[in-house]
């Protein structure tokens, strides 16, 4: 039978990198079984990671003769090397620390949609690390944001609650416009599109209410409300929309007002 403290300090230490390499590969078979949206698991991951590595490492040093010693001074002064890394690297553990409270708190998930509102990014959460959070734009760009910042930012998640969506689509139409009519034709369009969401609970309710919110210099401004399940069927729905509205105005006469630039001359072409 094999017995390991037979075996030479060079074999030791290939031994014990091999087992880390290993157990550093089962960790992450395991940790894909488990969903990666949950920024918990997600943290825990990094830090186990880390964790394994860094006891792989000692172990190895610690087999051979000459560097013993020096693991065993790691070991005895692990209170002031925290200490020293502390002073040394707060801005990094504050990056953990805020990280973890992000992984227990949850006020996103991996792949939720958010609005970072002091900085004004916005795009979906790809991954969160001990050290940072990176966020996939609609650009297809990555912000890297550090956990410490992500921590203190007011964060607006269209999916902390629930998928579904809402915008508003707005038209002016002309004082001389058949104000009814033009709400009956947006009501009718938002309701009948195949991405809208009807959230009614009370089914004697209007499908589609269509409010005038203001009136403007060259007429009024309606607006109606368009429910989706997701923010990007809100987007193609709000398009589809506009153009249905202007198609639909043009062949009943009602007019949206906009700008317009007479020029007169004189008889002589002055």
């Amino acid at each position: 039978m094999l017995n390991f403290s037979e075996l030479s300090p060079a074999l030791h230490v290939f031994i014990i990198i091999l087992g880390t390499l290993v157990v550093a590969t089962l960790h992450r078979v395991l940790y894909r079984l488990v969903s990666r949206k949950h920024l918990f698991w997600l943290f825990l991951n990094n830090m186990l990671q880390v964790v394994i590595y860094v006891v792989g490492f000692l172990w190895a040093i610690s087999t051979v003769p000459q560097l013993s010693r020096l693991s065993t001074t790691l070991l005895a002064g692990s209170g002031i090397l925290a200490l020293a890394v502390s002073l040394s690297a707060q801005e990094s553990l504050g990056n953990i620390i805020s990280g973890l409270f992000i992984s227990i708190y949850r006020p996103f998930n991996v792949g939720d949609r958010i609005k970072m509102i002091n900085s004004g990014v916005v795009g979906n959460v790809e991954s969160i690390t001990l050290r940072h959070t990176i966020i996939k734009t609609f650009a297809n760009t990555r912000v890297t944001v550090p956990n410490s910042i992500m921590n203190k930012e007011i964060v607006e998640n269209s999916n902390l609650v629930e998928e579904i969506a809402s915008y508003y689509v707005d038209v002016s139409v002309s004082y001389e416009s058949d104000i009814s009519r033009a709400i009956e034709i947006m009501a009718d369009i938002v309701g009948n599109h195949p991405l809208y969401v009807d959230v009614r609970t009370d089914m004697s309710e209007e499908k589609v209410p269509v409010f005038m919110r203001a009136f403007e210099a060259s007429g009024v401004a309606l607006r109606a409300r368009v429910w989706t399940k997701t923010v990007n069927d809100n987007f193609r729905a709000c398009s589809d929309i506009r153009i249905a509205l202007l198609k639909r105005f043009r062949e009943e006469g009602i007019e949206i007002p906009y700008t317009k630039v007479k020029i007169v001359g004189s008889e002589d072409g002055e």
